[in-house]
């Protein structure tokens, strides 16, 4: 009998040993019947899939082995974005339905409850400037400007206050890894210096992933920055030739590096005003190479002939791992770096008058 007991006792202790290096991610998604179900964890600044499996009554439950604390994790579903948690290597509930992205629910670590307590604020912007688009498309078909310019000034106004509330997030925490990863995912709101000082008044235990990459983020801008040389990449013309950056510099007064793509709709808008900037000082020394983010091949050069953009034009068609836009940390889009006939690195991000204004400082 004691031997027995003995046994029970020892296999109850293994069963709770064993349970304390895991943790359950339980899934609910209604309309996920039969479809296959990825988890995925972050490794080497990338997601990899660790499990995976069917959905059967719009439940499946992953058995995670614990690691790192900081480990960010996704749930991935063909065709629906990814649901993407911070575990910190407690059990995980997600819910919601698979065709409505908004309502997705996830219960987690103390981390998650940051994320999900940002996520719900920029919601609320996100629906602010939505409505104002509507609004925005019904004063532009009844072409009225008054109504048309005061919505662009609140625009304006929720980015700021959206802007406002981010950094405000940040500073407040601080000391948790959370801040590298919304940081990162917002980098593009930020110039170099407020990076760095974000980074260097963050006050974190343990390193993330996504520190690595905020890092890196920022080495990579340090070295195209204002100032800097700049930096040379090959890709092929609309022709099919092999193209560099090396080609040009020098051989006009100022080179202008633009990033933009087809199917972008603040490029494609800005593209008129840098065409007007070329045509009057193209002949004095300004010369441009557009580097394109698309895909598809026919629609960069339909998008070319559309627009006019006369200058040369290069791309290597892989989205947003083209490699000149990741050599100068391009995260956005329409994004440009301008080189004087030196080979450096002289403004970045021109749009709209300030485009024209510096080259016309310079040329004129």
């Amino acid at each position: 009998m004691k031997i027995k007991l003995l046994t029970l006792v020892v296999a109850t202790l293994a069963l709770v040993s064993c349970n304390k290096s895991t943790f359950n991610v339980n899934v609910e998604l209604q309309n996920a019947e039969g479809k296959m179900i990825y988890l995925k964890k972050m490794i080497n600044k990338e997601y990899i899939a660790i499990d995976s499996a069917i959905m059967e009554n719009n439940m499946v439950n992953f058995i995670v082995e614990k690691n790192n604390p900081t480990t960010h994790y996704q749930i991935t579903v063909k065709e629906s974005n990814p649901i993407r948690f911070f575990s910190e290597n407690n059990d995980v509930k997600i819910s919601g339905d698979l065709k409505k992205r908004d309502s997705f629910n996830t219960t987690a670590s103390y981390a998650q409850q940051l994320v999900n307590e940002y996520n719900t604020e920029y919601k609320k912007f996100n629906n602010q400037r939505k409505e104002l688009r509507e609004k925005f498309q019904i004063a532009d078909q009844n072409n009225d400007e008054a109504a048309m310019n005061k919505l662009i000034e609140e625009y304006e106004q929720i980015s700021k206050n959206e802007n406002n509330y981010q950094k405000l997030f940040l500073t407040k925490n601080s000391n948790s890894f959370v801040a590298p990863y919304i940081l990162y995912t917002n980098r593009y709101n930020y110039e170099l210096n407020e990076l760095e000082d974000f980074v260097n008044n963050f006050n974190i235990k343990e390193e993330s992933e996504y520190s690595k990459l905020l890092d890196e983020y920022i080495a990579v801008l340090q070295r195209v920055d204002i100032g800097k040389p700049y930096v040379d990449f090959c890709q092929e013309t609309p022709e099919g030739d092999l193209m560099a950056i090396s080609e040009l510099v020098g051989k006009s007064k100022l080179l202008l590096i633009d990033f933009w793509a087809s199917w972008c709709g603040p490029c494609r808008a800005e593209n008129p005003n840098v065409v007007e900037v070329y045509n009057e000082y193209h002949e004095k020394g300004f010369d441009i190479i557009g580097v394109s983010l698309d895909m598809e091949k026919e629609n960069w050069i339909k998008a070319i002939e559309s627009d006019g953009l006369i200058w040369h034009n290069i791309s290597d068609l892989k989205y947003w791992n083209n490699e000149g836009a990741k050599l100068y940390g391009v995260s956005s889009i329409p994004s440009n770096v301008l080189i004087d006939q030196n080979g450096i690195i002289i403004a970045k991000n021109l749009r709209g008058e300030d485009l024209r204004n510096k080259v016309e400082e310079i040329l004129n």
